[in-house]
């Protein structure tokens, strides 16, 4: 009798399943496609405008070329009295319109959150400075300033505050002070809606617990909500800070109108001029470059100050 033939087929091999990707690769490639159009929307103008302040560049001068003069238009700048006052207009009212915002966006908030029957008209009236384009609130607000026909003056007059209109756009303290208040009217919802957001994540129970014992609304505003809006009330300084030393439109629409321009000229203001008016791109180049700096300066000395809070 035969016997049965064995197999001379080797053992089937276990089957291999493709490696997955690691979560760290995983999320490198789901965030290369937008930091790549970062780089693109970002860092290739920066690079681009570091380039063209090593070279001059005047329109106004077409026989001179574009020729490459290293940091010569910085020792430039440093020289130039317009660049320092411009620099200290844009820090003035730096501090001013961001301590502004901040003392009148907080107010905003709490009135928008705490419940009331003034409360949806307080969360409108966040939303309308805020929605609203900083060209035309300059506008508005210097035709509100304005010394002839201005509501302002008609309104202090009638309040028999003042007895005659004042000059406010042509007078340099009172255009100083007619843009701050611009200013801080533009940005303060900016710093409401901010503020508002860290409010709406405060656990009710913790003001009630400290209703129940006995604690005032001041109390319980600087030891309790104040204390869990410090993530809150960073992001909005930040933010703040940089559009203040950045500021444009304001000042901009302020300078058609006021006679004391020295005065209001920031430092963003002296870069349009040098570039669309004067056509010195090179030179303008070179001012956009230490604006950056400053911005970043600043941005940099409050995270700082604020990990040492840490």
């Amino acid at each position: 009798m035969a016997l049965p033939s064995r197999s001379t087929s080797l053992p089937a091999k276990p089957h291999r399943f493709r490696r997955e990707p690691s979560e760290g690769w995983l999320a490198v490639m789901l965030l290369a496609p937008a930091a790549l159009l970062l780089c693109g929307v970002l860092l290739f103008p920066m690079l681009t405008t570091l380039r063209d302040s090593l070279f001059v560049n005047k329109l106004t001068e077409p026989g001179l070329g574009t020729p490459f003069v290293g940091f010569k238009q910085y020792v430039q700048m440093l020289g130039d009295p317009r660049f320092g006052q411009a620099l200290r207009n844009t820090l003035f009212f730096g501090v001013l319109t961001v301590a502004g915002s901040f003392l009148v966006g907080i107010p905003m908030a709490l009135a928008a959150h705490t419940p009331s029957r003034v409360r949806g008209i307080a969360r409108v009236a966040l939303l309308l400075p805020w929605a609203m384009p900083p060209v035309i609130t300059g506008l508005i607000f210097a035709w509100l300033f304005n010394g002839q026909y201005g509501v302002f003056n008609d309104l202090l007059v009638r309040a028999h505050i003042i007895q005659e209109p004042l000059r406010w756009l042509s007078t340099p303290g009172l255009a100083v002070a007619a843009m701050v208040i611009t200013i801080v009217w533009k940005t303060s919802s900016f710093v409401a809606l901010i503020v508002l957001g860290g409010l709406q994540g405060i656990p009710r129970e913790l003001t009630e617990a400290a209703d129940v014992d006995g604690a005032t609304r001041v109390q319980s505003f600087f030891r309790i909500i104040l204390p869990m809006l410090a993530p809150s009330l960073a992001v909005a300084f930040i933010f703040r800070s940089i559009s203040a030393v950045q500021v444009f439109d304001i000042p901009y629409t302020f300078i058609q109108q006021a006679p004391a321009q020295g005065l209001l000229e920031t430092l963003g203001v002296y870069i349009y001029r040098t570039s669309i008016e004067f056509l010195d791109f090179g030179y303008a180049a070179t001012l956009s470059v230490a604006l950056f700096a400053v911005s970043l300066a600043v941005t940099a000395m409050y995270v700082r100050f604020v990990r040492g809070g840490d």
